[in-house]
């Protein structure tokens, strides 16, 4: 299983998250950089693969667009079996 930790504490921009995320997650050069090209890249993961998501306590400008991120995340996960999702909020893991 392929595991990747996101520590979105090094992110200020939406540009710097999905930087990020192609860089972590290996995503190819045509990765689109929005949130409907994230959840193509997910769902379409054939390799078991576990993402654990933090984003800090701290209130910044960009923590809206992450809660849309983590959303995504988890219908991709719902969607795609080779996918786990696990985030630092534990209250998180027990979204409806």
């Amino acid at each position: 299983m392929r595991k990747v930790i996101l520590d979105f504490n090094v992110t200020e921009t939406r540009e710097d998250v999905h930087a990020y995320l192609a860089m972590k997650l290996d995503l190819p050069d045509y990765y689109g950089g929005n949130l409907d090209a994230l959840y193509d890249m997910l769902t379409s993961l054939g390799e078991d693969t576990c993402i654990g998501f933090f984003s800090g306590r701290e209130a910044r400008e960009i923590s809206p667009y992450l809660k849309r991120v983590a959303h995504v995340m988890c219908d991709a996960e719902e969607e795609n079996p080779h996918l786990a999702v696990i985030f630092g909020d534990l209250e998180e893991n027990f979204r409806e």
